[in-house]
Formats: C-alpha cells, structure tokens, sequence
C-alpha cells in the first residue's frame, strides 16, 4: 500500500471515535467518514478513468468522495459550481473525467455519468487497495492565459512529503485540535486544512456557504471554538473592524497566513484579539503543493515595504534564484513538493519549468529579496510591474506609503487602459470615509509624480474571487 495512504488511513482506524468533520451543524465521526466513504468506493471501483469529478456541495458527503477517490488510488477533480460552463467542461475533457459525484441534482450538462454520493449500501469497511491506479492525488485547473484553465497535478507523493514537513516545522496536531477550513476545494489551501487534522484525528470544522465567511470566522474564534487557522490575509480587513477590544481569543495555538501578501498592519491589528496564538506567514504556489516556507511571526518582525517575510524553506522544498549569488530576483523553487508538469501541457510545462544541472526548478514568477540570516522577502509580482509615462513602477511599494495612513484600511493599486488606450494609475481603499486629499498629499510626499495615483476609488469591501482573496481583475472591469 502507498505510504500516504497507508498513514491516512491507519488515522481513521485510530481515531474512528473521535470527531472528523463539524458542517452544517452536525458533528460526523471518522467512523462515518469511513463509512460514506465506502459506499462511494462502491460506485467509482469499476469505473476505467482514473481522474474522478467531484462536484463541489460543502457538505459531509464532499469530504467522504475525497477519501473515497484517494482510497480506490485515483485522482480527485473539483468541479466548482459556480464556474462558467466552459470552463468546468473543459476541466472535464482535459482530465478525461467518465464520473462526476455530487449529492445535489444539477442543471449543468457535463456530458458524463454522474453518481450520487449519498446512496446508502449495506457494505463492510475495507482496506484501501493495495496499489495506486494514478500516481496523482488531485488536479486543480487554474485560469490559463489563453482562457483555457490549465491542470496541476499533485501526487500522492508530494503529499507525502508535505504531510511530513508540517510537522516538523509546526508540530504534531491531536485529536483535541479544531481546524478552521474556510477554502473552496478549487484553492489548493484546502486540502492542508482538511488533510493535515485527518493525520492526526482532529475534528475539521467548515463554514457555511450560504452565511458571511468572514462572520462566521468572528463568532467561532468568539467561542474559542478554532485551535488551528489557516487563513487568507484579506481575511483580516473584514475581520478586524468588527473586532470587541474587550474580548480575545484563547483557544489559537496555531494560525497561519498564505495566499496573498501579508501586511505588518494587518498582523498588528490582529496579533492582540489572538494572545496564545503561534503566527506564521507562509508561502507557496499551487504547483509545490499548498505551501513551502515558513516565518514565525514574532518580535523583532522582519518586514519590506510593509509586507512580513515568507522565510525559509520547509524541509524537502527548496527556494533560489537563477544566480544565486544574488540577493535579489526571480524566486525559482524545486524539491519533493514540486509537481511534474502541467496536466498534458508541454508548451506550458516547458515555459515555466527549467532544469539546470538535472535539477527541475519552477519559475514562480514572484520577486523576492534574500537577507543575510537568508530569510526571503516577497516584494512583487513580476507581472504588478508597470509603467505609466514610460516610467516604471512597482504597485506594491505604492500601497506600502498608502496603507502607512490607512486604519483599518487596505489599498490596492492597479493600472488599465483609459478612454484614449493609455495606462492610468488607480488606487482603490476599502472604506469610504478616507480623507481623500490627505491621502494624495501622503502619496505625494513618499512618491514620484508619475508614482501617484490619478484616481482613488473608495468602496466598502474589496471582490474576492473563489478563492478568498481580492480579486483584483474585478476591481479593474469596474474601470471600463
């Protein structure tokens, strides 16, 4: 039996008493897992495709399918509802998907079967097969260039390794932990928030889908209800305004941060509601498997333009540049959390993959900065470089002067083509009581001319894609 699934599975037998899944108001044993899992086992075990759709419900039956797909040694792919048609469909035909499970009817046509994942069948509990049919623990399509999404694939394997590096880099987790799990399964940050309490027979608590996230994170925490978070950072713009100065959290030990760059402000601002908290930022693309660094959150903070360190690597990930006598550059990444390739992409794989000395490196495309303690530093996209006048900018040192007199504000900056096919600079805040002047004078003082923003947009609450962080392409189509 695969080592991973050997491990997961030994959990669920050790732990079959205890609590696995808190949804919708309901608390599930592994034992029940285990047992819905079995019955979907049922339904895929003589289906030939080795990548199995999952269509996303946020329900118990959901989680049952993944361990249901991992145990029959096949590939899960989630199917997001609320994805444009095309683009599920095309998830579909590129992974060769013949099954789709859902407990919930659908209107959408997928032009394959589809399974009910809450049939009930009178079956004893069984091992996990003896051998993977794909070496791959899920797919993830991402939006692609071109508009058509392109798939990740993530092995078992690299799970392995990832399962292995948490816990010696943030400790074993137990049975009395409650872990926060607020992503969508299309959000690769999902999959530690649900796997990782499954190794160690912690109760995963989920969100309901239909109640403000950002409210329902509030009354928990209120509760003290969460021992172990892994969050969003723009999470904590809606969080911390609602905030009582009177009340903390006490039952935190373990919160971290990734997805998007964390803000000093922001830790500042939260750090006092979470007193026993150990806090981290975090850090890692999709395709090196969920996350890859790690900085604990402490005094004295390292920070670059406003934004926490990303530190080193975990154990079997490795962070460079191309010339690694610099101190400054693109962040290149290899190691055992690596995935192969893009999902039969060759042309993409070969874009973003290099091999130099028969070591295969991925190029994030992020630009970081490495100290003398070689500590990394996230500073920018290579892709939030601009220019405006002929002139280049660096968006994220704009939003550092900007967020210096921002309270419990953010601000995002973004450049699109005006009316006559010019780039114009724009900032949005997200409150709308700002001064707007007082902040054009701030920026006036810290930046060149052709750095300061020739619009400031105040909204009440920044879009977010499915994933939970800002969306900034939606900020930028309220432009046109």
């Amino acid at each position: 039996m695969n080592g991973f699934i050997e491990k997961l599975y030994s959990s669920f037998i050790k732990n079959r008493e205890n609590a696995c899944i808190k949804t919708d108001g309901k608390t599930y044993s592994y034992r029940e897992i285990l047992q819905l899992s079995e019955n979907i086992r049922h339904q895929i075990k003589d289906i030939e495709s080795k990548n199995i759709g999952i269509y996303l419900t946020d329900d118990v039956y959901m989680y049952a399918s993944i361990l249901a797909v991992w145990f029959e040694g096949r590939t899960y792919v989630p199917i997001h509802p609320d994805f444009p048609l095309s683009k599920n469909l095309s998830a579909i035909e590129q992974a060769e998907i013949k099954l789709i499970l859902t407990s919930v009817d659908f209107e959408e046509d997928f032009g394959v079967t589809c399974a009910d994942s809450k049939q009930i069948f009178d079956l004893e509990l069984s091992k996990p097969k003896d051998f993977l049919l794909s070496e791959n623990a899920y797919i993830l399509f991402t939006s692609g260039s071109t508009g058509n999404p392109k798939g990740v694939p993530i092995t078992f394997s690299n799970l392995y390794y990832f399962t292995k590096s948490f816990e010696t880099t943030f400790g074993k987790l137990t049975p009395e932990d409650k872990v926060l799990q607020m992503f969508e399964l299309t959000f690769d940050l999902s999959v530690m928030s649900y796997l990782i309490p499954w190794m160690y027979g912690s109760t995963v608590v989920t969100l309901h889908k239909k109640e403000t996230k950002y409210l329902q994170i509030l009354d928990l925490l209120e509760a003290n209800e969460i021992t172990v978070a892994l969050m969003v950072p723009s999470i904590l713009n809606l969080i911390i305004p609602y905030l009582d100065p009177e009340i903390k959290n006490n039952s935190l030990r373990l919160n971290l941060f990734c997805g998007e760059a964390l803000l000093t402000k922001q830790i500042e601002n939260w750090k006092g509601f979470v007193p026993n908290a150990n806090l981290y930022n975090v850090y890692g693309p999709t395709e090196n498997t969920i996350f890859c660094t790690h900085y604990k959150i402490e005094n004295p903070l390292k920070d670059r333009n406003g934004i926490i360190c990303i530190g080193k690597s975990m154990t079997d990930s490795e962070m460079s540049f191309l010339n690694n006598e610099d101190s400054e550059g693109e962040l290149l990444l290899s190691g055992k959390f690596l995935t192969k390739e893009y999902w039969k992409n060759p042309e993409k794989t070969k874009e973003t993959f290099i091999i130099i000395e028969d070591k295969k490196l991925y190029k994030t495309g992020d630009w970081c900065f490495r100290d003398e303690d070689g500590d990394f530093y996230y500073l920018n996209r290579i892709d939030f470089q601009a220019k405006i006048n002929g002139f280049r900018i660096e968006l994220g040192e704009i939003e550092y002067f900007a967020n210096q007199i921002l309270n419990n504000a953010v601000s995002v900056a973004v450049v699109h083509k005006d009316q006559n096919d010019n780039d114009e600079l724009v900032m949005f805040v997200n409150s709308e009581t700002i001064d707007e002047q007082e902040l054009l004078n701030h920026l006036r003082k810290n930046l060149a001319d052709y750095a300061v923003p020739s619009r400031i947009i105040k909204i009440a609450k920044f879009p977010e894609n499915t994933s939970g962080k800002t969306d900034r392409n939606a900020l930028k189509k309220t432009l046109s």
